[in-house]
């Protein structure tokens, strides 16, 4: 307990140290305003101290004045996003809980492999603001909570979609299905010897409805002249696909021997037939569903700046120092 109440005594001190150095290097630099978002405003203190962030968490090197000048543009924009969108929670009245920002902020930390006071005392080393960091989480949390409570309804996924989906990524979704009829002699005394007889006569010619009634010993499709019905791979034995999925329509397999008995064979029909498999489907739909979602957002954010009032000062940023 005591440790734990030094522990957070030390950090409270380097705070407070920070915020009144913090100060005093603001009040040596002048204070301007570099963007105005509706009834915000973006300073040059706050753009200067996620870029900062960026470059020290991103690891990014910045070596002429060309790439900080894009980057400063990139990290304004961003900024600036961030303000719409906290107001458009605000509008929404979407709130961010503490926890879930605690939350982001371990998980910050646990990346950077360290825990939340170390990440903390990381920031103030760096003279960078632990409370501007905060409010991008806010921001970034927000957006998730718009996304998904009233944009996310918004995304419907078509048939057409789905199979254009299928014909970009090369999915095979079309099977073989086959109409067969069967004769099945069951395992006996030359039981093998008069399959491979059955089956020379039929190809010879024989009738193959006549053989059935009169040969075949399955008591449910000999009633039925032999048919089997529509089958595809994933409907019978392995070794008995392999041999009918060589046939061509109105040909007949060779003795097929499976467990108790010979099967023979007859192609009745063949037709290619969609079939998608649901794993292939749900990862289609996922995958439509996410883009569609990031469109949407997209022109959401777009919305929010079209209608908003936004300014931001180039000439500003362009000659702030560093």
């Amino acid at each position: 307990m005591l440790k734990n109440f030094g522990s957070k005594f030390f950090l409270t001190l380097i705070l407070l140290t920070f915020s009144a150095s913090n100060l005093m290097a603001q009040k040596a630099e002048s204070v301007f305003v570099v963007a105005k978002i509706n009834n915000k405003v973006l300073t040059n203190l706050e753009l200067l101290d996620r870029y900062r962030f960026v470059l020290f968490f991103s690891k990014i090197k910045v070596n002429s004045a060309i790439e900080r000048k894009n980057l400063l543009d990139q990290i304004v924009d961003k900024m600036v996003d961030e303000e719409l969108i906290r107001q458009e929670a605000a509008n929404l009245k979407i709130e961010v809980p503490t926890n879930e920002v605690e939350e982001a902020v371990e998980m910050m930390a646990l990346h950077q492999k360290k825990n939340v006071t170390q990440f903390k005392i990381s920031l103030i080393e760096r003279n960078l603001s632990y409370a501007n960091y905060l409010r991008q989480v806010d921001a970034e949390i927000s957006w998730s909570k718009i996304v998904s409570q009233t944009l996310r309804g918004q995304v419907k996924i078509t048939d057409a979609e789905v199979n254009e989906f299928f014909e970009q990524h090369k999915f095979n979704t079309n099977v073989s299905k086959y109409l067969l009829a069967e004769i099945f002699i069951p395992v006996g005394d030359n039981s093998d010897i008069m399959a491979k007889k059955l089956v020379s006569e039929l190809r010879s010619g024989a009738d193959f409805r006549s053989i059935v009634k009169q040969f075949s010993r399955h008591s449910v499709t000999a009633e039925n002249d032999g048919e089997l019905g529509w089958v595809s791979q994933n409907d019978i034995d392995a070794r008995i696909f392999a041999t009918i999925s060589k046939l061509k329509k109105n040909e007949y397999s060779d003795p097929i021997l499976v467990n108790d008995g010979y099967y023979i064979f007859k192609v009745l029909n063949i037709k290619q037939e969609a079939k998608i498999e649901e794993r292939d489907l749900n990862v289609a739909r996922n995958q439509i569903f996410v883009k569609k979602l990031q469109n949407v957002a997209k022109g959401r954010l777009m919305d929010l700046r079209k209608k908003a009032f936004v300014e931001v000062n180039r000439d500003g940023i362009n000659s702030m120092s560093f």
